[in-house]
């Protein structure tokens, strides 16, 4: 993990990029963390982040553990998350 200010990360932004695809960095005010930069690999990363932190996709899965099961092709519909 690599940590920085809100100056360095605004003053090297590329740098900050390059560093986010090996780890996460923190970026902190004052000395105090305010954001994570976490790097993406492509568009299964981003899927994968998303529903992660979906209210909706946790939702489901409490649903479908309950003997409810939901397929994926639903689920992508109702996260708003069709493939193209």
């Amino acid at each position: 993990m690599k940590i920085l200010t809100t100056y360095e990360a605004k003053n090297a932004f590329p740098k900050v990029l390059k560093l986010s695809r090996k780890d996460v960095v923190i970026v902190t005010n004052r000395g105090k963390p305010v954001a994570a930069i976490q790097g993406l690999k492509g568009e299964d990363d981003l899927e994968d982040y998303l529903l992660e932190r979906s209210p909706k996709f946790w939702a489901m899965i409490r649903r479908a553990r309950r003997g409810k099961s939901v397929a994926l092709d639903q689920v992508r519909k109702e996260l708003g998350l069709e493939k193209k």
